[in-house]
């Protein structure tokens, strides 16, 4: 089962036009007028089990790009030292009350 985020690069439109890379995922939806009623999660998973691994680094790939252009333009990037950044992405923090 794939979650997919409701964002304006993975609609269900973009999402059906990925779907029709493979040939059999049209076989397992219905008919073109009965789509909207289609719940979301139904499109996204028939067309994850069907596609499988490309479908799924497919909106990786649309979830990076959306999530940078946002940093971007809200200017949320900063700049690390690089050891900074290693100590940063290696460290493991844990918080617990006793």
């Amino acid at each position: 089962m794939l979650n997919v985020p409701q964002y304006e690069g993975l609609s269900i439109e973009r999402i059906l036009e990925k779907g029709q890379e493979h040939p059999q995922v049209v076989n397992y939806l219905p008919d073109e007028r009965d789509i909207e009623r289609l719940p979301r999660s139904f499109i996204v998973n028939v067309t994850y089990t069907l596609m499988g691994e490309k479908f799924k680094s497919w909106v990786h790939e649309v979830i990076v790009e959306r999530n940078n252009r946002i940093a971007e333009n809200r200017k949320l990037i900063i700049e690390l030292d690089p050891a900074v950044a290693i100590a940063f992405r290696d460290s493991v923090n844990i918080s617990s009350k006793f």
